[in-house]
């Protein structure tokens, strides 16, 4: 029967060709180039926006936060989230995660309602929010809070959806009343 098996692959081999052969495709002993033009034009790189800057932005690491430098081109509250929506850049999908989305609608959980004139923004939070493991609420608050101190917005407030302010839980398990700052989640941060 191992015998056969070589025999049939053969058989199978001229059968392919003369069908090929057949239907006017024409086989070659050597590869031939390219005539020029038959490929499409290779896309130039685009050159970033002249807003377009480097930021910091910080996913979660275990049970802190890492911050990766790229380039955010929105630099405002709602581009800050988006970043973070977008999730880490793929060399560091492995190691590093985004907290920001709702794993059952895949919506932010935190949305930006506003931002003052003394840099102060205000985050409207979702009920997906309050789902979230107490711990896992002090990492997405902190890599929210410490990514857009990176870009100038210094402190945060998460409302809930009728826009009375939450207080907050800080790494070292304080209840914050008041606005959050990067400080407040300096000691998450993995150098």
């Amino acid at each position: 029967m191992t015998r056969a098996r070589p025999a049939v692959a053969a058989i199978a081999l001229v059968v392919v060709l003369m069908v090929l052969s057949a239907c006017g495709v024409s086989v070659q002993d050597q590869a031939q180039p390219l005539p020029s033009g038959a490929l499409p034009p290779v896309a130039a790189t685009p050159t970033p926006s002249p807003t377009t800057k480097e930021s910091t932005v910080y996913f979660v690491s275990g049970r802190g936060l890492q911050g990766v430098r790229e380039a955010v081109s929105d630099r405002s509250a709602e581009g800050i989230l988006a970043a973070l929506a977008a999730g880490p850049p793929i060399e560091h999908q492995t190691d590093l995660r985004t907290l920001l989305l709702d794993p059952l609608t895949g919506e932010p959980m935190l949305k930006v309602a506003s931002v003052g004139p003394t840099s102060q923004v205000v985050l409207a939070r979702t009920d997906g929010f309050t789902l979230l493991p107490a711990n896992d609420q002090v990492l997405l608050v902190g890599q929210v809070v410490t990514s857009m101190d990176e870009i100038g917005l210094t402190s945060v407030i998460v409302t809930d959806p009728s826009g009375v302010t939450i207080p907050l839980v800080l790494p070292d398990g304080r209840v914050l009343e008041g606005p959050a700052t990067a400080e407040d989640y300096a000691a998450m941060v993995i150098s």
